[in-house]
Formats: structure tokens, sequence, C-alpha cells
């Protein structure tokens, strides 16, 4: 048995700014490395990294070593929730969940120093100019191609390369000698058949002899971690035991570079075996693959190397531990790979070349000869999921706890503006996935004005009561919104081209492209009309104003007759003032002042869906609203939302052919303001017609959301979007739902333009699976005990507590998990 303290292992003697000097003779410079996150990857992406990483090792000096060391350590989720009724089902569903976190340290080291520790002691300051000049030439070229590889790496899709801080250093080092235990306390570790460190074992597994190698080495194979699909996502060989092995556990790749050295020694060892390959079938055979190997080497201009490939687990639960050790041997054998388990003096040595630092003292017998091509198809490629800095919780996809992602981007690292489309098949989840996303707008203080045809978002407003606005709107009312009235911005010529278009819309008319002579009328007259400073601009006002000055308002403003049709105006206009058929539209109410006091504004318009012209109308004036009035203050965020879009799009009014859909390819055109975004609910692309409109939202989308579906829907999803990326296609292809797993969820692929897409999971808390009822047995349920109940809270939270106490779970099976 060999025991060592923390002390003895630890091995540093100092530092110069980031960069170690230990106590073995060696420079070491430690970085942190944020690779891509699971699943995000297609074969063409992991065959760039493997030769960018490939390119970049290769420009490394002689006696340098690197060590990439992924250190994964289990843990118990918190979370962060705000103190609300959601956030409270969040924590309490969420946190105690088990997972992982991760961290990827790569590290540099030069050794070979003759005059290193002995200048460092004696001024560590100013220790570089005093060493010897063979050493300070050798330290200068080492720091210097260390530096090439950071450019480098940096360059690769979703990576990231850092170097760390002092104290990042000392603390990294700290939690590995001391088994990873999270708290302040000092460890001995002691090597039997295991290592034993505090309360936790650990096993070690290594490749250490290119004997234990398949005949080929892939750079990547099929992810098979996931269901079965109709996509092909990629993984490296060893992903398996990365991210997806659920223990506290580090994975150690160490390459030593020797430059021609080892070059020399491959043909050394090709002499000799040619020297004795008469003996036996054996030696030929074996000549004859290292000739082979050395003529591959020199075609593809290879670079020679020793490795070591370890992994070592470490566990405070035996359960654990044994299992995920029958994984790790599994995955080896899988891949027809043969592995050695150290132990006692082995298994302290081979842990103590795993310190930082202390690399360069690893056994001979632990390196084994081999190109750095084949040694980089050992590497992990991926990385667990990671919160974003703010954003909307989902699940990750791998232990499903919350996931933060960004979908806002104030600071527009993905994209320029956030418009979005949600795509679904009928009972997909699609009002779910946009609920989940309202309802944390709300907390976030995100202003949102939705337009349904249904109750989807009737029950989310009672959550709400105290600041929600419903308004089921029949025609029989007034409006009560004035799109005439002008925010302090005054008349800006945004606001005059959406007047224009309100106005032309009143007047059902077909042309509204911007250079027409009606436009260019509209336009003058619009302006004309507030520089006589009307003392509470209205339609109706505007209106008596064209009327009044009818005879004179074509010589005034030099408007030629036939531009502009006084008569026309006076006779379809006259159904929006006193007396018409839409009278309510402009008449005068509370709601607009209602509508900027809430923060959730839901517009129902069922009753008034037979009117195609007059939805057109509302939705128009919804827009200026939210735009002029809600947008204009930049303190606050708005989002308007078109639920069911596809049969809103459809409406059209027979008389003048307007319809919604033009209207709302006008608001994603137009929605710029940083503080502002436009969302539909479609259930596929082919639903919104062939035309430029169409064209428009899209090319206008920063946002796309896809829900599980059909191939027929993926593939016109790919088509309307112009998607060629084969990552995002088989990513999004990959998704399904899990509604009757042990963790009921589902699958939602987000695209963020053409730079970034990832697939998460949205799993509900049991009080969240209720309020996100839109429809069915339980909403109707809910509603009627509403009568009883002061909020719809109580209701919910009373609802959950009998049906546990009953046993009933022919709601979901989420709502009688017992953990929950």
């Amino acid at each position: 048995m060999r025991t060592v303290t923390t002390e003895q292992a630890y091995g540093i003697d100092g530092f110069i700014d980031n960069v170690i000097v230990s106590k073995a003779g060696a420079i070491t410079v430690p970085c942190l490395l944020d690779n891509p996150e699971c699943y995000s990857m297609d074969q063409k992406d992991m065959n760039i990294r493997h030769d960018k990483f490939f390119q970049s090792f290769s420009t490394l000096q002689p006696n340098t070593f690197v060590h990439k060391q992924t250190v994964f350590i289990r843990d118990k989720y918190r979370g962060n929730f705000p103190d609300t009724f959601f956030g409270n089902a969040r924590r309490k569903h969420f946190d105690g969940r088990l997972y992982l976190r991760s961290k990827c340290v790569l590290n540099f080291i030069s050794y070979g120093y003759e005059s290193l520790n002995k200048t460092y002691v004696e001024n560590p300051i100013s220790f570089r100019k005093s060493l010897a000049k063979a050493d300070k030439e050798k330290l200068d070229a080492f720091l210097e191609s260390v530096q090439t590889v950071y450019a480098n790496l940096n360059d690769l899709k979703d990576t990231r390369l850092s170097y760390m801080t002092q104290r990042d250093i000392k603390d990294y080092i700290f939690d590995f000698v001391n088994g990873f235990h999270g708290d302040s306390g000092i460890r001995d570790i002691s090597f039997r058949d295991r290592i034993y460190c505090g309360e936790k074992k650990g096993v070690m597994f290594t490749v250490c002899d290119e004997n234990y190698l398949p005949e080929k080495m892939y750079v990547s194979t099929l992810d098979s971690t996931l269901e079965s699909s109709n996509s092909e996502l990629f993984m490296s060989t060893f992903e398996k035991i990365g991210v997806h092995l659920p223990c506290t556990h580090v994975v150690n790749e160490i390459w030593e570079f020797e430059g021609s050295l080892y070059r020399k020694e491959l043909d050394i060892r090709v002499k000799l075996f040619g020297q004795h390959q008469e003996f036996s079938e054996d030696i030929r055979y074996k000549h004859k693959q290292l000739v082979d190997y050395q003529n591959e080497m020199i075609a593809e201009k290879n670079l020679m190397c020793r490795y070591n490939f370890n992994i070592m687990i470490l566990e405070d639960d035996d359960e654990i531990l044994d299992a995920c050790v029958d994984k790790v041997k599994d995955v080896f054998r899988t891949n027809d790979f043969k592995f050695y388990v150290p132990t006692f003096e082995g298994l302290f040595e081979l842990y103590v070349a795993n310190v930082l630092g202390r690399e360069h003292k690893i056994p001979s017998e632990y390196l084994f000869l081999t190109d750095l091509h084949a040694s980089l198809c050992f590497s992990l490629d991926y990385d667990i999921f990671k919160d974003d800095e703010e954003g909307i919780y989902f699940n990750d996809r791998i232990y499903q706890i919350p996931l933060r992602r960004d979908i806002w981007d104030a600071k527009k690292r993905r994209i320029p503006a956030r418009n979005s489309i949600i795509v679904a098949a009928t009972g997909g989840g699609k009002s779910v996935t946009a609920l989940n996303i309202i309802q944390q707008n709300l907390d976030q203080g995100i202003k949102t004005v939705i337009v349904e045809f249904g109750k989807s978002f009737y029950q989310l407003g009672q959550l709400y009561a105290g600041r929600t606005l419903h308004v089921d709107y029949n025609g029989s009312e007034p409006l009560g919104i004035n799109p005439f009235l002008l925010t302090s911005e005054g008349l800006t010529n945004a606001k005059i081209r959406i007047l224009v278009q309100i106005v032309l819309k009143f007047l059902r008319s077909h042309d509204l492209s911007d250079d027409t002579a009606q436009v260019v009328s509209l336009t003058k007259l619009i302006k004309y009309y507030y520089d006589m400073k009307p003392e509470y601009p209205s339609f109706p006002d505007f209106y008596h104003f064209i009327q009044d000055k009818k005879e004179s308002i074509h010589k005034e403003l030099d408007i030629k007759e036939e531009y502009f049709d006084v008569d026309y105006f006076l006779h379809v206009g006259s159904e929006f003032v006193s007396g018409g058929i839409y009278e309510n539209v402009c008449k005068y109410s509370e709601l607009e002042k209602q509508m900027e006091q809430n923060d959730l504004v839901i517009f129902e318009l069922t009753q008034i869906k037979k009117d195609p012209f007059l939805v057109s109308i509302i939705i128009t004036i919804l827009f200026d609203t939210v735009d002029s009035k809600i947008l204009s203050d930049r303190s606050i965020k708005g989002n308007l939302v078109f639920d069911e879009y596809a049969e809103t799009q459809a409406l059209k009014d027979t008389f003048s052919g307007e319809d919604v859909h033009s209207a709302v390819a006008f608001f994603y055109q137009k929605i710029r303001k940083e503080n502002g975004a436009i969302t539909t609910v479609i259930q596929s692309p082919a639903q919104l017609p062939d035309n430029n409109y169409t064209k428009s939202m899209i090319s206008n989308t920063q946002l796309l959301y896809v829900l599980p579906t059909t191939e027929t829907v993926y593939d016109q999803v790919i088509e309307a979007f112009h998607i060629k990326n084969d990552s995002h296609i088989n990513l999004m292809k990959s998704i399904k739902n899990h509604f009757a797993a042990e963790k009921p969820c589902s699958e939602i692929f987000i695209r963020f333009l053409d730079l970034y897409a990832t697939a998460v999971r949205l799993e509900l808390a049991p009080e969240i699976f209720l309020a996100f009822q839109t429809d069915g047995e339980v909403w109707a349920e809910l509603q009627k005990r509403m009568q009883m109940y002061s909020s719809m809270e109580e209701n919910i939270e009373d609802f959950l507590q009998e049906r546990k106490s009953q046993k009933k779970k022919h709601i979901s099976p989420i709502l009688m998990n017992d953990d929950s």
C-alpha cells in the first residue's frame, strides 16, 4: 500500500502569472477548454475539429507534454428560481436531482530545464533573465508554440480556450488531490486495490500499450445514446464515458512530443522486425504492418508521439461505482479496446502523473508509441449543456435538469433580433411550449400581447390575475385603441407609415405599396392634419377634417384628384365614424390605457372570426399600439404572439382581398426595435401561402422552434427556412416526445439563425402541468372549481393534493411521481 498527503501530490514550487513552476523542474501552462455541447456536431464538424487539433499540436516543441483532463462531478441540482408560484413549483420539482457538472483543462508542460528550479528559488520575480541561455531559448520557443495552439483552437466552432488564473489553478488542483469532496477538507490518499480518499473509492482504467488498440481507429461513430430516429448524430469513440457516465470521474489524455525522435524509433522497429521476419509468421505479419504504417505516416505527413489514455472513477456510493465500472468495461469491449487496471504502486504512479504539473513524471511503461492522428481518436469532443447567463428555462437532454437558454439575446451574441415561429403538429406541445416561454417572459418583465381564437392562454391569465387584461372582443363594444394618438416621439416617419397602412385598410384598398400615388397623397394629408394641431386626433376627427376641406384639399396640397378620391374616402371611411357599421373600432374606451397598465393582454377574437376584414383591422391597430405605445418606452420589452396562426392567416375579406397574413408579415418586417418581438405558432410551413408575405415573415424570423413531427413537415421546414447545415438538420430530426417515460417530457429543436442550434427537453412540475392546461377535462374541472377559490394557485395546489390522496393516475404520470 502507498499513502501520500495532499502536499506530496500537489507538487507546485510557485507561479509566474498563470504559469506553474513545478518542484519537478517543469513549466506548466494550464488552460480551460470549453467544448461544443452534446449532439451539436456532424461528421464534417468532427473531422474539422480533429484536423485543427492535429495541426495545433504539430507546432509544439520537443520535450513537451500535453495533458487534456476532463473532470465530471456528480452533484445535486440547486436552482435559482424566483419566489413565485411557478418558481417555487420548479424548485420543489427539480432541486436535488442528480446531474453532472464538468470542467476541461488543456495543460501544456515543458521539461528538461537544468537551471530552472535554482534560478526560480533565488529570484522568483525575474528568474527568466537568470536562466541559462539554452533554457531561456527553449522556454521562449515553448511559450510561443503554446500561444499558436491557443490561437488555432479558438478558431474552432463552439470552442473556447482561456488561460486559468493562479486562484483557479490552486483551487482546481486542491479539489483534484482531495477527491472532489466539495469542501475545504485535506485528506490523505491511499493506493491499494483501489484509490481511497476520504469517503470516496476510486478505480482507474488505462490504455497504455499499442497492442490494446483495435485494427482501425475512427474520428467519429454513430451516437447511440438517444432512441433511434431518422437522423444520424455522431460522437467520438469514448464519448459514452464522458458526459453520459453518471458518476464522478476524470478522463485523462497525455501526449509526449519529441519531434523526429519517435519517427526514428519507428524506423528502428521496422528494421528490427525486418531482420527477424523469417523466424515466424507472426513476426513477418508484424513487419508488414509496421512497413504499411511507416508508409502511411510518410504519405499523411503524420506525427509520432507517446500517448496514454486513462479514466479514473471516484465515488462515495459503492453501487454507483460498481455500475459505472461495468459501463466503462462495456465501452472498451464494444469498441474492441483492451485495458489495464493498475493497483498499488502502479495506481499511485498513474494517479500522480494526472496532477497538473506532474505529467512529465509518468513512468515510460504507461506511454505507448503511436501517431497523433490515432491518439486524437480517443479524445472526448462534447461537453455537458451549460446555462446561458439569462433566459428561459427548458431542460437539458441528458439529466433533464433545468437549462437556461437566452432567447431574447439582448447582447446579440447569437441573433440580432428575436422574432420567432413555433412549428408543431396538433397535440405536439406547441401551446405548452409557448406558455412556458410566455410565463417566464412575464416573470422577467416582458409585456406580452396575445391574439388567439380560443382559450389557450385564459388560465395563464388567471394565474397573473392582477397583471392581466383579457378582451373577448365581439365588435359591439368600443375597442378603445386610438392609433392616431401620438406618443412623446411625435409624428415620426414610421408613425406616418403605419397610419397610412391603417387608413388604407379602412378603405379596403388593394394596393398598399409605398410608391403609389394614393400612399403619397395620404402621407401628405396625414402630415397636413397634424400640422393643424388637432385637439384630440383620431380617425373620425381626421375623417371630418377631410370632409370639411373637401373642396380645397387638392389645391392646398397639390394633389391631383385622380391620386386621391375624396368621395371614395368619405363614402368607404364612413363605416368607421358615428353611425357606421364599424364605429366601435374607433370609439373611445379605457382599453388602451388598461393595455399599457397590464403585463399580459389577451385578445380573444373568436366572436369576430366570421368578419376577416375586422380581424385584420384590429390586428393592425394592435400592432401599432404595441409598437408605438408600449415599445416606445425603451425600458419596456414586449412580445406580440399569434396562436394557431395557420387558422388566423387564412382569414380573408372577400370584398377587398385584405387578409391577416399580409398584416402580420408587415409586423415581422417592422418590429426591429431591440425591446420588441413577434411570435407565431403554426403546424407546418405548408399551411402558409406560397407568396412574398410568407417569404418576408421567414426572412425576418431569427428564432425557429420545431417540436417532434413528421418527416414531411421536417422537410418543409428545411425547405422554407433554407436550412443547409447538416448538423442542424440531424439534430432537428432526432427530437422525440417521451410522455410515457419515468420523467415525462417533450423535446424542442431551437435554431438561432444559421449560427447555433440546440435540442432541449421540457419537463413540467405537477403544478405547472396543471397551470398549462388549455382544454379538456382537467381544464374544465379547474375552471368549474374556481367558484370555490379566490385564486387559481390555491385551486391547483388543492387539486394536486386531492389527486395524490386518491391515487388517480389518469391525469399524467408526472403528477403521481412520489419525488415531485
